[in-house]
């Protein structure tokens, strides 16, 4: 059978990682991984759009990555509330109004234990509706209103890569015997939201795959971000790697989904753990 692809290997598959010149929107760019995203994506050649609720935020990590010079692409900042459709149509006419195109979107933005609710550490028989109602608001409908006003853009040009970030505690409940004394809890609403963004997932890959748009997620498991030495202790204990991960250890798998190096792989959940989910 002859190969499809028949150009020189090695340069091939050093260019099926490549993104000049395509379009890639980021939400939550103002937060801890939404800088390592922008960063990558950047670094492959892809031109920007930073969007965030603080956009001042935004507009400093662009300055910073344009001061760092991680590439040549053009970088445009944009204000977005992930939980209001019309919001969404604004960041994506500015967006239209300023390259013509969207190729890749990754859908960040979440509430977190960074960016908590007033009830955030309740446990589940505590936990009012209206922290439900909030975090479930930006965790899941926010990506699903991502996924749709951009996603319908993708499908008018008949391509591009929609990236979710998921949870470990989309896939796995939560370890409820590494928290206690830490000050930290993980909420039911938010590892209901993660769950509910790999199901968004894999749906909208089977409705889009014959129209050229890809939509995967990835998950990150146990991310460091100055975490309680108590709470590192224990998770590392339990984590085959014997550590977190690093904020900047998502960006591999990042740029494949975003790729053309992954242009066969859509509904998939690409799991960044440690190890922690194969114990």
């Amino acid at each position: 059978m002859t190969p499809v692809n028949q150009a020189d290997p090695v340069v091939a598959t050093a260019d099926l990682f490549r993104l000049d010149g395509k379009v890639a929107i980021v939400t939550g760019a103002a937060g801890l991984l939404g800088e390592h995203h922008a960063a990558a994506l950047r670094a492959a050649g892809a031109h920007l759009v930073l969007s965030d609720v603080a956009v001042d935020d935004c507009e400093a990590r662009a300055d910073q990555l344009r001061a760092a010079d991680h590439g040549a692409g053009r970088i445009l900042s944009s204000a977005c509330d992930v939980r209001d459709a019309a919001s969404w149509q604004r960041m994506l006419d500015a967006a239209m109004a300023e390259f013509g195109r969207v190729d890749v979107l990754i859908n960040n933005a979440a509430l977190t234990m960074k960016t908590p609710t007033a009830a955030y550490g309740a446990s589940a028989a505590e936990c009012p509706l209206e922290d439900w109602e909030a975090i479930m608001g930006v965790n899941l409908t926010g990506v699903f209103l991502g996924c749709q006003t951009i996603g319908r853009q993708m499908l008018r040009q008949g391509s591009g890569s929609i990236i979710n970030i998921a949870s470990l505690y989309g896939v796995v409940s939560p370890n409820f015997r590494i928290y206690p004394g830490t000050g930290l809890n993980q909420p039911v609403p938010y590892a209901v939201s993660k769950g509910g963004v790999i199901a968004l997932t894999r749906y909208l890959a089977g409705a889009w795959a014959e129209h050229g748009v890809r939509v995967n997620c990835i998950t990150p498991g146990g991310v460091f971000n100055s975490q309680p030495e108590l709470f590192v202790q224990r998770f590392s204990q339990l984590n085959p790697m014997g550590r977190m991960s690093q904020p900047d250890e998502l960006r591999g798998a990042l740029l494949y989904l975003a790729s053309a190096a992954s242009g066969y792989c859509t509904g998939h959940n690409l799991v960044v753990d440690g190890g922690w989910t194969i114990w």
